[in-house]
């Protein structure tokens, strides 16, 4: 246990250091094509973190246990609307968001995180159903590039003095190693979560949710630190419209996901539902997520996380 332990510490603190490495580069990137750190963010970053998700639904589906996909997307899900929004807001002093973000693809990332709950209502996600959300993912995809002109902050200043030969390189190097430390913290929480004995569901919506979201958290506290609102914001909700639909699509595909009535199942979807409620109405609210309103979105996962992990014990 004691091995398992210093691994996932160690990996997190890797994790850290590559994801500092890798807003560097991004926005280095972003200047010298003049891109918008918002597509940047969604293209470079959000579907990039999201591989330790889609790894996680590979494998579980291979083996056999496609819920513990299901349960690490929408774990990761709540953890992104939470924790990966709330925690940098409080960092920052608050994160400012462009009108185009919140009115367009606040909508996005409600509907195509809402369409898995929906499909499942049948307590069945199919192959047929798994290649609809792909289909999503490519739309979504399609039409975020197609409108990228209405994300027009680049920064264009010592633009010539970058190398992008250098950059991608660094940037490549930076994902490799922050996608295999996300393994490493991955595998080590899996294991110290079932030494504790914890339900196995469970495990894929806090320790593998927690553990793949690590990258989400790091490059927004990063961001946010650098006043890079626009990556911080397309990373986070390009990761839900990522893991709701490229990860649960192929995880599908791979192998059909039945849920037979698993009660925790049944109440995180509620609660990832009223957390995109409440996360519409805070930005709706004003062109920025608050401190005050970061601070109630971090309480709200830790009582949930809390009463969740309670109820999973049987206590």
């Amino acid at each position: 246990m004691l091995i398992h332990a210093l691994s996932f510490i160690i990996s997190a603190a890797v994790l850290a250091l590559s994801s500092v490495l890798l807003v560097n580069t991004l926005t280095k990137i972003a200047i010298k094509l003049r891109i918008s750190e918002f597509l940047v963010g969604f293209l470079l970053i959000a579907v990039g973190s999201s591989l330790p998700e889609l790894l996680v639904g590979v494998v579980a589906a291979v083996e056999g246990e496609p819920l513990l996909s299901l349960g690490n997307i929408i774990g990761s899900n709540i953890v992104n609307l939470t924790l990966i929004l709330g925690i940098p807001a409080l960092v920052a002093g608050g994160i400012r968001i462009r009108s185009q973000v919140r009115n367009r693809e606040i909508f996005y990332m409600n509907a195509f995180a809402i369409a898995p709950l929906l499909l499942l209502l049948d307590g069945t996600l199919s192959r047929g159903e798994g290649i609809l959300l792909l289909v999503l993912f490519v739309f979504y995809l399609y039409n975020l590039i197609l409108r990228s002109t209405a994300y027009t902050k680049v920064m264009k200043d010592h633009s010539r003095k970058i190398s992008l030969p250098k950059q991608i390189l660094l940037f490549v190097a930076g994902l490799a190693v922050l996608l295999g430390s996300a393994e490493v913290l991955i595998r080590s929480g899996t294991a110290l979560a079932s030494n504790f004995g914890i339900p196995a569901i469970l495990i894929g919506m806090f320790a593998l949710a927690l553990g793949t979201s690590l990258p989400e958290l790091s490059v927004g506290i990063s961001a946010a630190i650098r006043r890079r609102g626009e990556i911080l914001m397309g990373n986070t909700l390009g990761s839900i419209v990522s893991n709701a639909t490229l990860v649960l699509g192929i995880t599908a595909i791979i192998r059909p996901i039945t849920v037979d009535g698993t009660s925790i199942l049944i109440i995180s979807s509620v609660v990832l539902v009223i957390v995109l409620a409440t996360f519409t109405n805070f930005v709706r609210s004003g062109y920025r997520v608050s401190v005050k309103e970061g601070a109630i979105l971090v309480l709200g996962y830790l009582v949930f996380a809390v009463a969740m992990l309670l109820y999973g014990a049987g206590v």
